[in-house]
């Protein structure tokens, strides 16, 4: 059965002396017992809940036990993760691409396995990394948004809430956004901003940044960042009319009450995570990242009641051609980027 913990500072200098962890060597390591870390109260909610939900299977199905660790409560996360190294885990799971580095420097010292989000080396046994081909993700929302938007304005708000690998993935989604929207129209006007520095974007900056797209003439918003995209649906939700809003991540379904989810991008880390805990056992953890993309359904399109027909219909055509290497999408992983895309072809006035 999962198990929620709270932690604190004090249950982590009370805890990190305790059983050693076990770590995996090159002839792998049955997994029986592994850790999640994540930051229950101080993030996007589904990014966290989608991930809980392919661990909820692992007890029963795979004979499993996984401990759920909120660390949103700590000032000391490295503590955590020392913590949960030594109960026995034969792998941790960050779920967190701000917990990177003190999850890998942990796994170094302590010798268990552990996954972490982001880019970087990957550690034969060690540590390895789960990335995000979002600018796939973003094409085929931007080719769905284009095609059923009426006026084809679009805007796009990046916001900084996260890592610096996050907000590299939120710019790479917006520029896959503008390359699929224009496969639709050529003329396709963006509207973009980004919000926040160095992780510091709040729910009110966004909010308001949406709003201000909105006077702009933003017909749909694509809003992309962690605990801070609340900011954007609660604008889109107060305009109402035909303002609609492109999500990321998860369905919105808390926050949607007024039904203005034109689409979301979904994650879905079961493949990932079950291939890690083979890798563990195998002894071949660490000797590759592990990529979310179309093709194997770690990202994939989900479509509302507010996602006309022919426009979803549309986005999967685009994914398949994506998918046989017909469309090339550009990469764009810093603000500037995305900004030079959009005046390539942006429609003056």
């Amino acid at each position: 059965m999962v198990r929620a913990r709270w932690t604190t500072l004090a249950l982590v200098a009370a805890l990190v002396a305790g059983v050693a962890g076990c770590g995996s060597s090159e002839h792998g390591t049955d997994v029986r017992k592994v850790a999640f870390v994540a930051p229950f109260k101080d993030n996007e909610p589904d990014w966290t809940q989608q991930s809980r939900e392919v661990l909820a299977a692992w007890p029963k199905r795979l004979h499993v036990r996984v401990d759920e660790i909120d660390a949103s409560q700590t000032p000391d996360v490295r503590g955590v993760f020392e913590q949960v190294a030594h109960e026995g885990n034969q792998l941790v799971i960050a779920h967190d691409s701000r917990y990177a580095a003190a999850a890998e420097a942990v796994a170094k010292q302590t010798r268990v396995p552990t996954l972490v989000w982001g880019e970087g080396r990957d550690v034969k046994g060690l540590v390895s990394h789960i990335t995000v081909e979002g600018k796939e993700g973003g094409y085929i929302a931007g080719v769905v948004a284009a095609r059923a938007a009426y006026t084809r304005r679009l805007g796009i708000l990046v916001m900084a809430d996260g890592s610096a690998w996050d907000t590299a993935t939120w710019n790479r989604m917006a520029g896959g956004f503008v390359a699929g929207a224009r496969s639709i129209d050529p003329h396709t006007r963006f509207y973009f901003t980004q919000v926040g520095e160095s992780g510091s974007a709040t729910v009110k900056q966004v909010r308001e940044a949406a709003r201000q797209l909105a006077r702009e003439g933003a017909q749909m918003l694509f809003a992309l960042g962690g605990a801070a995209t609340v900011g954007a649906l609660q604008a889109v939700t107060a305009a109402g009319g035909e303002s609609q809003y492109v999500g990321v991540i998860g369905d919105k379904a808390t926050f949607n009450r007024e039904n203005n989810v034109l689409e979301s991008v979904m994650y879905d880390t079961k493949r990932v995570f079950e291939e890690a805990r083979r890798d563990v056992r195998d002894g071949r953890f660490g000797e590759h990242p592990y990529k979310l993309t179309l093709r194997d359904r770690g990202l994939w399109l989900f479509r509302t009641g507010r996602t006309p027909e022919d426009a979803y219909e549309r986005g999967i055509q685009a994914q398949h051609e994506i998918q046989r290497g017909r469309v090339h999408v550009p990469d764009t992983p810093t603000q500037q980027s995305v900004q030079a895309l959009i005046a390539e072809q942006q429609p003056a006035g």
